[in-house]
């Protein structure tokens, strides 16, 4: 290796492990504001991504069993600190599954709630509520699928539980995989914006929208936003090694250089309130393999926005929507 490939490896070194960058890079406070503690993961190993990766907080849910989901994130919490809070799990107990009644599902998010409050785990909000997920067929998930809509029972009583903890409601639609029911979808979303003007929907994974149907919920409603979890480079090409395995309806934010596509770096700028940073790590390759990576191409991409953009979707939009309380800092390094 010469002199020079010496020097740049220093170099990057020393700005990712001092939270230092160049002025191409933002650095300003980070928040994902939903990413998941998977069961092929230990809670050990999830702490010790949080505390050496440059996220600043992370909103955590937990997926595996509902009768010990407060437990893990406990634990996980007790080995982070300040760098994590809860997100009560709404899919756990089979939410996702049709056989499993209503009643018993929504049962289990009353538990998970109930458990939190009784042993002071300080949450601020729900994980993702699962309306629609295409079917799964690997070796680490074997799943038939459900879409529902947001009258579906289950979904109309998830969505209430956290409606009345004037909590954010979380939703999971994809519109792509599902797109012969897109345009119902999108309608009951302007629907339920109107019934409750005063509580804000974020959508999961930019709910595979596309960029017209975007500029739509957008132009048509005030308090529906979008959650920018794997709508990049990264998942494009998962998608294409697992076609016919797994959703392949997922958008992309992104050219081919990890920059924003103008179109989307314009419409961000418009409305900086209606983007929030999201990663949704899940699984033990999502959190253990290409994490370090993904944030560093997200603080790269947000450089390219406007300052009081890019403020907004990293941090402060989180921060209003969630009741965070922390402080924003467009430079953490002065």
């Amino acid at each position: 290796m010469n002199n020079n490939k010496i020097l740049i490896i220093l170099i990057l070194g020393l700005m990712l492990s001092g939270n230092v960058y160049s002025n191409k890079i933002y650095n300003g406070t980070f928040i994902d504001a939903h990413s998941q503690a998977g069961p092929l993961i230990t809670d050990a190993q999830v702490s010790k991504q949080i505390n050496n990766n440059d996220v600043d907080l992370t909103l955590l849910s937990i997926r595996g069993k509902y009768i010990t989901a407060n437990q893990r994130y406990k634990s996980i919490q007790n080995l982070t600190g300040i760098k994590t809070k809860y997100l009560i799990p709404t899919k756990l107990g089979g939410f996702t599954r049709e056989i499993r009644p209503a009643e018993q599902v929504i049962g289990v998010i009353n538990f998970l709630k109930e458990q939190a409050i009784k042993y002071n785990i300080d949450y601020v909000g729900f994980g993702e509520i699962i309306v629609q997920h295409a079917p799964h067929n690997h070796s680490r998930l074997k799943y038939e699928g459900i879409n529902n809509d947001l009258y579906s029972e289950r979904i109309s009583r998830a969505i209430q539980i956290a409606l009345k903890d004037n909590k954010p409601i979380i939703l999971h639609v994809e519109l792509n995989d599902y797109e012969k029911d897109s345009k119902k979808i999108l309608n009951q979303l302007v629907e339920l914006s109107e019934k409750y003007p005063n509580n804000d929907f974020l959508l999961m994974h930019m709910a595979q929208i596309e960029f017209s149907e975007a500029e739509f919920i957008i132009n048509t409603t005030n308090n529906i936003h979008f959650l920018t979890s794997h709508a990049d480079n990264d998942t494009q090409e998962k998608m294409k090694n697992n076609k016919g395995k797994s959703q392949q309806g997922w958008i992309n934010l992104f050219d081919k250089n990890d920059n924003f596509q103008k179109r989307w770096l314009d419409l961000m700028n418009e409305n900086p309130k209606r983007f929030v940073l999201a990663l949704d790590n899940v699984w033990d390759g999502h959190w253990l393999r290409g994490y370090g990576n993904k944030i560093y191409m997200w603080r790269k991409a947000l450089a390219a926005l406007d300052k009081n953009s890019s403020m907004l979707i990293a941090c402060g939009n989180a921060n209003v929507y969630f009741k965070l309380g922390i402080k924003c800092l467009e430079n953490r390094a002065k």
